[in-house]
């Protein structure tokens, strides 16, 4: 278990990393701090899922400011989708996957703030997401009030079959 600084477009972020006992490579993971920022909680999460076999990075996101300036922006960014965090998370990523002993395979974990970045940042989430559910949302508003738009997989079974069975 070490402290690391991880270089971010904003400055050197510091970043506590716990590695497996067993020899790698491991998947690695984002551990996204709550906001309290870094904590030994946070630590101690990262240490446990090093136990469990990934290589560990929890940055602190608050490196560049005061608590409650760091909050305020992250809380913005993370409903824009965009911005100075996201960048930070993804230069502990980066650093991550260049890691020898890293397979390359990285996740991302949260607690509490962090987890709404895990989620955003999850596939299937972010702006790609957010252009499915507002596809969704249009097709209900066409469908009228009170009527279900069925899913696509509902709309696959319902369709006959070439054969006409």
């Amino acid at each position: 278990m070490m402290d690391e600084m991880i270089r971010s477009p904003y400055g050197q972020m510091p970043t506590y990393v716990a590695a497996p006992p067993a020899a790698g490579p491991w998947p690695g993971v984002v551990v996204i701090h709550d906001f309290a920022g870094m904590s030994h909680d946070l630590r101690n999460q990262a240490d446990w899922l090093a136990g469990e076999g990934f290589l560990a990075a929890a940055p602190d996101l608050y490196y560049w400011g005061s608590r409650l300036r760091c909050l305020w922006t992250i809380i913005r960014e993370l409903a824009a989708g965009a911005g100075r965090t996201f960048d930070d998370i993804d230069s502990v990523r980066g650093w991550l996957t260049r890691q020898d002993q890293c397979t390359g395979k990285i996740g991302v974990i949260g607690f509490c703030m962090g987890g709404a970045y895990a989620v955003a940042l999850a596939p299937g989430h972010g702006p790609l997401g957010r252009q499915r559910q507002l596809r969704r949302l249009s097709q209900e508003r066409r469908a009228g009030p009170g009527r279900r738009v069925p899913d696509r997989r509902q709309l696959r079974r319902q369709r006959p079959h070439a054969d006409g069975a």
